[in-house]
């Protein structure tokens, strides 16, 4: 009988992070490297042996390159969007390619660990939202022979949400503090949690400091690096009670923190760690109990849609039905609705906005249909987004069983909200 895994994915430029569910310890575990068990940090590159005709990622491939003889691929990331190719053993791929190739193979590679084996969710956590890594990483349920809805894809933000809020509560009583130290900078969040009012609130504060602390910026001097960041932890401190701060990313992984350390334990509770994204994506591939918090909160964020879109019935209680509800992220909101017209050629979309407890309406006259007898008129209505407050309605001609065809006519309302 296969072992079934959840797991959470941090995908970044440079490393690749995994983590599966433990059922007896009920909490995800990191996979460290195969041959480092002190290691979790995979490196971003492939290695093709010419002696073996294999390809190896990650530590296998930085072991590979140095006693076998082959190719090495890296700066897979930054050359994603290039259109160059890339010659390995008479074969050309191209870096979208070899992008897909290496996320499976970390895949496969922990897979392989266990004689049988199948993914019951695989959650991808990226830093943000980019649409060629979102489009391509569409794709890899194919890749990997599972149904589409097997994998997910969101982001460092939302895998932060999942990890802080699976947490004891204690941690969360007050607002919470997330530093995020990357090799492009530091980014600042404090998570705002409100009990007290309808709907109760999660919401998500965003500060960026990329500009005044980065990697590159200091270079050894990391004393300037602790003082400067000791007087952002200061400044951000006194905007909120925080009960909890968590530190993550490659700037906080050498012990330069001293006087920021000072600083940010003052009547607080602090934990370093740069597992937090994966083990934030493996408890949201679990779902269930670990979801609980999306369940109980409305959760506002920058990438995060803040209505519900749907349409009225027109019935005397103005019924309303929702095609998509906010509160998740816009590229993952999505939402189809099938509807019979009552003699009518209208629709009314209707957009409430959860935040602000308001809504507003909208009229779609459908134009260009042939008469047909009442309720032999099936419409569907799809929801995308571009952003957290733009997409578009989509509605679609679905014409009544083989006695009335459908003419295929496509109707696109946009708005903005």
């Amino acid at each position: 009988m296969a072992e079934v895994f959840y797991i959470g994915m941090d995908l970044c430029s440079d490393f690749t992070q995994l983590s599966y569910y433990n059922d007896i310890k009920r909490e995800p575990e990191s996979v460290s490297q195969l041959n480092n068990k002190e290691t979790y940090l995979m490196p971003n590159i492939l290695f093709y042996s010419t002696d073996t005709e294999h390809w190896y990622v990650g530590g296998e491939a930085s072991e590979a390159r140095f006693n076998e003889n082959g190719t090495v691929v890296d700066g897979i990331f930054e050359n994603i969007g290039s259109e160059d190719t890339v010659t390995v053993a008479g074969h050309e791929y191209t870096y979208k390619k070899l992008f897909m190739m290496m996320v499976k193979l970390h895949i496969d590679t922990f897979l392989y660990r266990y004689e049988a084996a199948e993914i019951k969710k695989l959650v991808i956590s990226v830093e943000t939202f980019e649409p060629l890594i979102f489009s391509l990483l569409s794709e890899l349920y194919k890749e990997m022979g599972v149904e589409k809805d097997i994998i997910e894809i969101t982001s460092h933000l939302d895998s932060g949400l999942y990890y802080i809020f699976n947490q004891p509560a204690e941690l969360w009583n007050n607002s919470v503090a997330l530093y995020d130290y990357s090799t492009d900078g530091l980014n600042y969040y404090r998570i705002d949690i409100s009990k007290n009012k309808e709907p109760k609130t999660i919401n998500v504060v965003h500060e960026d400091y990329t500009g005044e602390i980065s990697l590159s910026r200091y270079g050894n001097d990391t004393y300037q690096m602790d003082v400067d960041f000791a007087k952002i932890a200061e400044y951000e401190g006194k905007k909120a009670y925080i009960s909890a701060v968590f530190l993550t990313g490659v700037g906080f992984s050498n012990k330069w923190m001293k006087k920021s350390t000072n600083v940010l334990c003052q009547g607080r509770r602090v934990f370093v760690g740069q597992n937090i994204y994966t083990k934030g994506a493996c408890y949201r591939a679990v779902g269930g109990e670990y979801r609980a918090f999306y369940e109980d909160f409305f959760v506002e964020t920058k990438e995060n849609v803040l209505s519900d879109i749907g349409i009225t019935l027109g019935d005397e209680k103005d019924t309303f039905v929702p095609i998509v509800t906010g509160g998740k992220q816009w590229y993952n909101t999505t939402g189809k609705l099938n509807v019979i017209m009552d003699d009518t050629d209208k629709v009314t979309i209707v957009y409430k906005n959860r935040k602000f407890d308001d809504e507003k309406r909208e009229t779609v006259r459908i134009h260009g249909l042939p008469k047909r007898p009442n309720k032999t008129t099936k419409l569907s209505l799809e929801v995308e987004f571009e952003s957290p407050n733009e997409g578009a309605v989509i509605i679609r001609d679905m014409g009544f069983g083989k006695m009335f065809p459908t003419t295929n006519k496509i109707y696109r309302k946009e708005f903005k909200i």
